[in-house]
């Protein structure tokens, strides 16, 4: 009864996949907590570190749009979007797992302090090449390439954190505050970064810099985070040994490779959206920041409707209908008619997409052992970073067909993909009959 018994420890791991995903995993763990009466905000270090986060989401979230639009506008090629992230991508792909293990080989708060400047550095660079009007392509490459190697180690650190500057009793409440302020970031900060292209490009890469600045000079007055001892193994060990326990576990393999085929297929549009802004609708950069909006929208909406299917028996289908249900609005998308259409669309996969993760992080740390926990979310992460691996040569294909087939395209695959799974796939189909007889037991 190896599932069943896994059962308690599912919030807690499910808290923690949520936090550490890369930029741009659709996070909230609010469906594992019971919202405890004990009020994290009211501990004053947890109070510095999550506005400290807000502050550095936002200034993640902007920067994503910023640089979506900056790389379009110079260029005016799909190809070059697909390079620039391919750029921030690779070095989070390599060094995900590594940035991981430093979160419990060093001291979080001077990991965190250092990643904070050294963002606030590069954003700071930026917004002085493009007020000089230099700024090139290679110059995002290179700068997003820079932030790819930061992240690995930001990210996993701040979460570790949480539980330094909070007790056990507040920790369910910190989690949860913490991934919401995460979710909210990503309704207002693309609205916020948008408008301040309107603006000024420049402007808009100054406040993303002073933004990443207000992040690390709050941190600066927390107390040391530093781990009590070192790990005995070395990192090399740890990985290596995850993906020995990863290559005997074929349900966790294809819960991973599942995640895998919607960072793949389903999210890639976002990074395009500039591509729709400009030669789909014939709308402003304060439209852009808009349509990153509505999948915002749609993804907090969707984290809060994954706390009714948690504990469904029916969730391992639930999420391949939520797969399917991504590919197919994400072809109404591509093929809308009108703007606000595409909004609605663009809502509806944020929804449908949220769904689909939240419902399988549940399912991976349900199938995962404690012990492996920190080496199998890892693994998890690099999924995310894989997303360029789709990003290049849909953008190839965009300066070829347009934008419409591609993603049109992208949302078919998605969806038969998915839809074969659930055709083919026998131990997806046993695993539900036995969670129909789990619950009829209890």
């Amino acid at each position: 009864m190896r599932m069943h018994s896994r059962r308690s420890g599912e919030a807690t791991g499910n808290t923690i996949a949520a936090d550490q995903a890369d930029d741009g995993f659709d996070e909230s763990s609010i469906f594992n907590g019971r919202l405890h009466s004990i009020n994290a905000l009211a501990v004053p270090n947890f109070r510095l570190l999550w506005f400290g986060m807000l502050f550095s989401m936002a200034a993640m979230q902007m920067n994503i749009i910023c640089r979506s639009w900056l790389a379009y506008h110079i260029s005016g090629s799909g190809f070059a979007l697909g390079l620039v992230a391919l750029g921030r991508g690779l070095p989070q792909l390599v060094l995900g797992p590594i940035g991981g293990a430093a979160a419990d080989r060093f001291d979080k708060r001077t990991l965190l302090i250092a990643s904070q400047f050294a963002l606030f550095v590069l954003a700071f660079a930026t917004a002085v090449l493009v007020q000089l009007h230099i700024i090139q392509i290679w110059h995002l490459i290179l700068l997003g390439f820079l932030q790819g190697v930061i992240f690995p180690f930001a990210m996993p650190t701040r979460t570790a954190y949480i539980a330094n500057v909070v007790d056990d009793t507040r920790l369910a409440n910190a989690l949860a505050l913490d991934a919401t302020g995460r979710n909210l970031n990503r309704v207002v900060a693309p609205s916020l970064g948008g408008l301040l292209i309107a603006v000024s490009p420049t402007v808009a890469f100054y406040v993303i810099a002073a933004f990443y600045a207000m992040s690390g000079l709050m941190l600066l007055r927390l107390p040391s985070g530093r781990a009590l001892q070192a790990k005995s193994r070395s990192i090399l060990a740890d990985v290596t040994g995850g993906l020995r326990y990863l290559r005997a576990e074929s349900t966790l393999l294809l819960l991973i490779a599942m995640a895998f085929v919607l960072v793949l297929f389903g999210r890639p549009f976002q990074q395009l959206l500039p591509v729709f802004q400009v030669d789909v609708f014939h709308v402003g950069p304060t439209a852009l920041g808009i349509m990153f909006t509505a999948v915002g929208v749609g993804a907090v909406f969707g984290s809060l409707a994954a706390i009714w299917v948690a504990e469904s028996p029916n969730r391992r289908m639930l999420q391949l209908a939520a797969g399917v249900a991504v590919g197919v609005a994400l072809m109404l998308f591509a093929f809308s008619p009108s703007f606000y259409l595409a909004l609605f669309f663009l809502a509806i996969v944020g929804f449908m997409t949220d769904c689909y993760f939240t419902i399988n992080r549940i399912l991976v740390m349900e199938e995962a052992e404690k012990a492996y926990y920190g080496r199998v979310l890892s693994i998890y992460m690099m999924t995310w970073s894989l997303m360029p691996l789709s990003l290049v040569p849909m953008g190839i294909m965009i300066d070829h067909v347009g934008a419409p087939i591609t993603i049109g395209l992208a949302g078919l695959l998605l969806a038969t993909i998915i839809t074969s799974i659930t055709i083919f796939n026998p131990n997806m189909r046993r695993r539900e009959e036995f969670r129909h007889a789990v619950a009829a037991s209890d």
